[in-house]
């Protein structure tokens, strides 16, 4: 079957839905709800589908600080403890890549609901954004939503967007863009793939060790435990020749290498897109371009805009430290004077 040529935006209709939970299922009761629905459910849409607004919304929970210093840990952003890093003595300060981890569970809740359309299992996630108002501490009590934001049918696949925001006292402090692929059954038209293009490297700043255990790590941390990111043998099940790290643990660790060297100054944001995957254990580069200051910014992006006025930009990359393929590009911005 040929692969539609036309990119199809579907609207989104009115009014919203808003679904309340008290508790996220676990971890096996989600994963075997996406086994049977991905049997059932088409993974693509017709043209003319109507989608609903849909709002998943979890109140009241509470940050674990234990989890999040040994995020920290796991993610660069402090040494591990036998390297210096005092077990008792720490900053509580949140990462501002660790409020994503919190929805995992909500986003495996919503993919299994009623209104998401298509299959779940396959859904490949290829671009993550956030942005963050002020520091926010583990002892201040979050209320979490996700929401469809855009679902996109292109040649390849369905694109999905999901809009994450992490509120206190009503108020907005962080927001995030989770993007997803689901790759279509249909056949391309010769000539239709996309070709590499020659690119410049950006200049390497650090080289980092990614251990075989990354995966296992990362998901104690997270509660991302697809099986193509802890063993080989997970791996191989899913067409995979080595476990994967994941995407999210990746740009985690390119946050906490620009804090070190740049500080974290609100307003933060980061907006990433992920390439290849990074095959455990490997050796990546991290390639930055010179900071620069852009003034009256003009918002282009999904994430309404919290006021970054004059801001500090650096491009940032990770690619394969051997053979130079890219694993991650995106860029790290923050204001000076927030």
């Amino acid at each position: 079957m040929k692969a539609p040529e036309t990119t199809t935006r579907f609207e989104l209709a009115d009014p919203e839905i808003l679904v309340k939970i008290k508790k996220i299922p676990s971890i096996r009761t989600l994963f075997l709800k996406v086994l049977f629905l991905s049997l059932v459910r088409p993974d693509t849409l017709d043209d003319n589908m109507s989608l609903s607004k849909v709002k998943v919304v979890f109140d009241n929970v509470r940050p674990d600080t234990k989890k999040i210093q040994q995020y920290k840990r796991i993610c660069g952003f402090t040494p591990p403890i036998n390297m210096g890093s005092n077990e008792n003595n720490q900053d509580t300060t949140i990462p501002i890549s660790y409020f994503q981890t919190l929805f995992v569970g909500l986003l495996g809740k919503f993919i299994t609901t009623a209104h998401f359309p298509i299959k779940p299992m396959g859904l490949i996630q290829i671009g993550q954004s956030f942005r963050q108002k002020r520091p926010v501490t583990t002892d201040e009590i979050l209320d979490l939503s996700c929401q469809l934001y855009e679902v996109t049918k292109t040649p390849k696949g369905i694109i999905t967007q999901f809009l994450l925001e992490v509120e206190s006292d009503n108020i907005i402090l962080w927001q995030g863009i989770s993007t997803f692929f689901t790759r279509s059954k249909n056949k391309l038209p010769k000539g239709k793939g996309n070709k590499r293009k020659e690119e410049a490297f950006l200049e390497i700043k650090e080289t980092i060790f990614v251990p075989r255990n990354t995966g296992i790590q990362y998901a104690s941390v997270s509660g991302d435990y697809n099986p193509h990111h802890l063993y080989g043998f997970t791996a191989k099940m899913i067409g995979f020749k080595d476990p994967i790290a994941h995407g999210m643990w990746s740009l985690a660790r390119v946050i906490a290498s620009m804090e070190k060297q740049y500080g974290a100054h609100y307003p933060l944001e980061a907006d990433a897109q992920f390439k290849l995957p990074i095959f455990m254990p490997a050796a990546v580069t991290l390639g930055q371009a010179p900071a620069k200051t852009i003034t009256d910014k003009t918002k282009t992006d999904k994430i309404r805009s919290v006021g970054m006025g004059s801001e500090t930009r650096i491009d940032f990359e990770l690619r394969d430290a051997r053979k130079g393929l890219p694993h991650l590009k995106g860029r790290f911005a923050f204001n000076l004077k927030g």
